[in-house]
């Protein structure tokens, strides 16, 4: 393993070794960034500003990860070395935001922040910057969830914020491709991206995550890189766990993987009409066929 050619120390801890969670819109992993972060001494972010901020520029301008890799890579590392301060406004364990702390001690060090000596994160879209992540963080380990394609496009399109990414407004690319992103492989996919259905956007979404994830197994060494099946997770709990405790280090239980909440495994057989399955195979008919889901 490569290591770090930099120094990052939060709440008086060097960082070593942060673990990424990974993966499409809807792909389980804020069910296995869950089970990551009830492992004592493990803190686990997701969605701070600062990070969803540098993770954007980077998955909508893919080039900033190759023209100016190092200022990316800095950037990425001042976001984190920002968002994962435990105070007593950030920590989880501690009243929150909404307490009445003193101004003089709010920005310090919580009580907690002495127990936390692994970090890690699991921010929406993340998988869009993870080679930039890679190049910031070169002994950081990586978590990827893969889920059918259709359930994942299901959700997405019940969810107002992938919807949102849907929006003309967004779609400034400065003729930027490939943009897995937005699932554009060459300019000309723009104008079936822009007039297509909600559910071949969506699809092309989803198109876009499974090839970046193509990419981060090229690019990543496999002691590096970990990827999990959505599927094989539900009912699989205990050997999921295994897998991450051999992966990671992290002492995983298998009960933080049970929930009560549906999987919702196969839903999209009820959720998609032969219209809108007809579309999402029409777009990512290939890539479900050779993840395995006919």
């Amino acid at each position: 393993m490569k290591q770090p050619s930099y120094i990052l120390v939060v709440n008086g801890t060097k960082v070593q070794r942060p673990v990424f969670v990974l993966g499409a819109p809807h792909s389980g992993v804020a069910r296995i960034s869950r089970a990551l972060s009830r492992v004592p001494g493990f803190h686990i972010g997701s969605g701070s500003s600062g990070v969803l901020n540098a993770v954007y520029a980077v998955a909508r301008r893919p080039s900033l990860a190759l023209e100016k890799a190092a200022g990316t890579a800095s950037l990425l590392r001042e976001a984190y070395a920002e968002a994962w301060q435990l105070t007593p406004l950030t920590c989880p364990r501690c009243p929150g935001p909404r307490a009445r702390v003193p101004a003089n001690v709010s920005a310090e060090p919580c009580e907690h922040s002495a127990d936390v000596h692994r970090y890690g994160d699991a921010s929406p879209d993340l998988l869009f910057s993870a080679t930039a992540l890679h190049a910031a963080f070169p002994d950081a380990l990586f978590v990827q969830v893969i889920r059918d394609g259709r359930d994942v496009i299901a959700d997405m399109m019940e969810d107002e914020h992938s919807l949102g990414w849907l929006k003309p407004s967004f779609m400034k690319l400065d003729h930027e491709f490939p943009n897995h992103f937005f699932g554009l492989e060459e300019e000309s996919d723009l104008t079936a991206f822009t007039e297509g259905s909600t559910a071949a956007k969506c699809a092309m979404r989803w198109r876009g995550a499974v090839r970046m994830s193509a990419l981060l197994r090229n690019s990543i060494g496999a002691g590096q890189l970990l990827t999990l099946r959505y599927e094989d997770v539900h009912g699989g709990e205990v050997d999921t766990a295994e897998r991450l405790r051999e992966f990671t280090g992290a002492r995983v239980s298998a009960s933080e993987l049970l929930t009560e909440e549906s999987w919702g495994v196969g839903s999209w057989r009820e959720r998609l009409s032969r219209e809108q399955y007809g579309d999402v195979h029409e777009v990512a008919g290939v890539e479900l066929s050779r993840l395995g889901y006919r």
